[in-house]
């Protein structure tokens, strides 16, 4: 038998029932009670198909079904299970029952492998519980100490190793993932965005992974009596801001092209009256883009305009680095073992790069990395609506399933 969409179905009911707002979206937190349940699951479920299930360092989750040689690398698939605030159904557990799939149709029709392959899932790949994404796929390949993993904690004050250990999880022994251990991972996922909607396609290959930049903007003018203050005397910190948050804008979209995007996401205004001219606005800005030297060109820019309008405007300013994460290519090889697949299964697959972080944007340090999308219905996600159609889920996992069997021959 092939893969059973009617097993994916259930797979996804019976982990989303893990929830620490039933009705309310899927709330399930690294190491909380729903987390561990629906851990749980996956672990009984690998069992069942003959895996040999461990927790590796961070805390992550792997089942293995040996290969028929012994000491070489595997074959890695999986994502996470962990979810932002009252998120939605299908982000990381549609890659998490896919790989779980995966393993049951090769187990069931004993198809022939000398490749280990293992079923990952990685922990705290959101960072809604301890405030930094993907820790445990970090901390697996060694860029995370146990130090560290003391140090995030939660927002009762509970360390990640603390909550780890409590939550019966103790991996200190456990191997770290090192070069060579792993011949290629595979992660499927849903896309997030609109992109293969849009084309009316059911396949996404990702080429790489975007790199972000992003930083805090306060622009300072003077606070002033609303009625009082004639227009051609104020020095309005709203009035600069607003023009440099349009200005974010029209640079992605028409200084730099399609691949490019920038966000103002945060803003706060001081001392936010009705009747008081703004002396101080914050805002953040994102830029994201697979081309680090377009993300250099798009923050440069922003910042020239900044300068422009506050200098005109008799404004100052001040702009803090938040975070800046270099772009990620993902394998050649890979994205062309996934293509190929798709086409021997007739589906036409489009190459494309994720503007969101994943755990695999973190193990090409010491594997290689191919990543397949599915869908998401009107690019809904991190949200109760998020949605994807079990028919396309089953053609990622389809697609899926060949590469690794592949890979793993």
């Amino acid at each position: 038998m092939g893969i059973q969409i009617e097993r994916i179905a259930r797979d996804l009911d019976i982990l989303n029932s893990f929830t620490a707002t039933p009705g309310k979206g899927i709330t399930r937190f690294t190491f909380s009670e729903p987390y561990m349940r629906a851990r749980a699951y996956v672990s009984e479920e690998l069992r069942i198909v003959g895996a040999r299930v461990s927790t590796a360092v961070g805390g992550n989750l792997c089942g293995r079904l040996e290969g028929s040689i012994r000491g070489i690398p595997s074959v890695m698939t999986g994502s996470h299970i962990d979810s932002v605030l009252q998120g939605g159904r299908f982000d990381g557990v549609a890659g998490v029952v896919a790989a779980l799939e995966v393993a049951r149709v090769m187990a069931e029709k004993k198809t022939p492998h000398r490749h280990p392959i293992d079923v990952v899932v990685f922990a705290e790949e959101e960072g809604s519980r301890f405030g930094s994404v993907m820790i445990g796929s970090r901390a697996w390949i060694g860029k995370l100490s146990s130090k560290d993993l003391h140090r995030f904690k939660d927002a009762d004050g509970t360390s990640y190793f603390a909550a780890m250990e409590k939550a019966g999880l103790n991996p200190e022994d456990a191997p770290l993932l090192r070069s060579g251990m792993v011949k290629a991972m595979i992660e499927l996922h849903i896309e997030q965005s609109l992109v293969l909607e849009s084309k009316g396609l059911s396949i996404g290959v990702v080429e790489g992974i975007n790199g972000i930049k992003q930083f805090l903007v306060t622009i300072t003018g003077v606070p002033n009596h609303a009625g009082a203050t004639p227009m051609g005397l104020r020095h309005d910190a709203l009035q600069g801001a607003v023009r440099a948050i349009a200005a974010v804008e029209e640079i992605a979209i028409q200084d730099l092209g399609a691949n490019t995007v920038a966000t103002v996401g945060m803003l706060t205004c001081d001392p936010g009256q009705a009747n008081v001219i703004p002396g101080r606005v914050q805002f953040t800005v994102d830029v994201r883009d697979l081309d680090t030297e377009r993300i250099d060109q798009a923050a440069q820019r922003i910042l020239s305009v900044i300068q422009t309008i506050c200098r005109a405007r008799g404004l100052t300013f001040d702009i803090k680095p938040r975070s800046d994460t270099p772009p990620v290519r993902l394998s050649k090889e890979l994205v062309q073992l996934i293509e190929e697949t798709a086409q021997q299964k007739q589906v036409q697959a489009l190459r494309m790069a994720s503007g969101a972080l994943h755990d695999s944007s973190i193990l090409p340090e010491v594997t290689e990395v191919g990543m397949i999308f599915v869908p998401s219905k009107a690019g809904r996600s991190h949200c109760p609506e998020e949605e994807t159609d079990l028919k396309d889920l089953r053609t990622g996992t389809e697609i899926l399933l060949g590469a690794v069997a592949k890979l793993a021959s």
